[in-house]
């Protein structure tokens, strides 16, 4: 047995190279894999309420009106001048549905009654209005 120390003794050094090769090909994976959903085409701050409604009806129209006065039905973009025929024809399908604004919070008033009329000529009165809860904040 040799218990002489060695004077020309490499020190053990790990191998970053194929470490470094293994995490680049797990990012690629999960960015290729990865899929990037947008909510809404329509920029929107929802204001803030202390209490909401817990309950959602069972099928709800959802019209988004942004800060600039843009109307969106369900997620499709459409005129101001055409919101009032599209909820006539679903009003027609279904009278008791329930409309649910989603209005920016700087949306100014003339926006939001230009909405609110044009539901009304379409025969829905069933209108809520979407916030954020106080726990969003």
């Amino acid at each position: 047995m040799n218990f002489r120390p060695r004077t020309g003794m490499e020190e053990p050094e790990i191998n970053v190279i194929s470490m470094v090769d293994i995490v680049l090909v797990l990012l690629l994976f999960f960015m290729v894999t990865t899929s990037f959903v947008q909510q809404s085409h329509l920029s929107m701050q929802l204001p803030k309420a202390q209490q909401a409604s817990k309950g959602e009806p069972k099928t709800p129209i959802k019209i988004q009106l942004s800060a600039s006065g843009q109307v969106a039905l369900d997620g499709q973009s459409l005129p101001m001048a055409q919101l009032a025929s599209r909820l006539k024809a679903l009003a027609a399908q279904d009278p008791e549905r329930v409309i649910i604004l989603q209005a920016d919070k700087n949306a100014t008033q003339q926006y939001v009654i230009d909405v609110l009329d044009a539901a009304q000529a379409a025969g829905l009165t069933r209108i809520s209005f979407a916030t954020l809860t106080a726990a969003g904040r």
